[in-house]
């Protein structure tokens, strides 16, 4: 068992570029906003790189930034590592990204949880750029 979902966001991809022919490699930046443990809300900005692998198979890794959504205060703020392996679901014609986050946060404030945190994510993303992201 992966414990309790503590995560639950929806968002979408906000830009897209081409960083290397050789691979190819893009990056891809993205907006999501959701609650964390059920009750504190978050929005949450990253970008994300995609490298593939084997055939339909892609490795994921990003940097983002989640705060307490209104909040301006330093101690509102977690920053997370991500890597994951992206494949192409036909069922629901959608990408689907399982993997790794790696939290760092204050030791105070409503995010000091996920301070030296190992979450588990899964995120869907239709063909639109909509993303639905859960992390365990």
């Amino acid at each position: 068992m992966l414990g309790d979902l503590f995560y639950e966001a929806r968002g979408s991809i906000t830009s897209k570029r081409v960083l290397d022919l050789e691979g190819p490699k893009t990056e891809s930046s993205y907006f999501l906003e959701g609650k964390m443990r059920g009750k504190i809300e978050v929005v949450e900005i990253g970008t994300f790189t995609k490298t593939p692998i084997s055939e339909g198979y892609f490795f994921v890794e990003g940097k983002d930034i989640v705060t307490v959504k209104g909040s301006h205060d330093d101690e509102e703020i977690a920053t997370v590592r991500v890597q994951g392996i992206s494949k192409f679901d036909r069922d629901s014609s959608s990408k689907v990204v399982s993997g790794s986050n790696f939290y760092h946060s204050s030791n105070n404030g409503r995010l000091s949880f996920l301070n030296n945190l190992v979450g588990v994510h899964e995120a869907s993303v239709d063909k639109d750029g909509n993303i639905l992201y859960k992390v365990w």
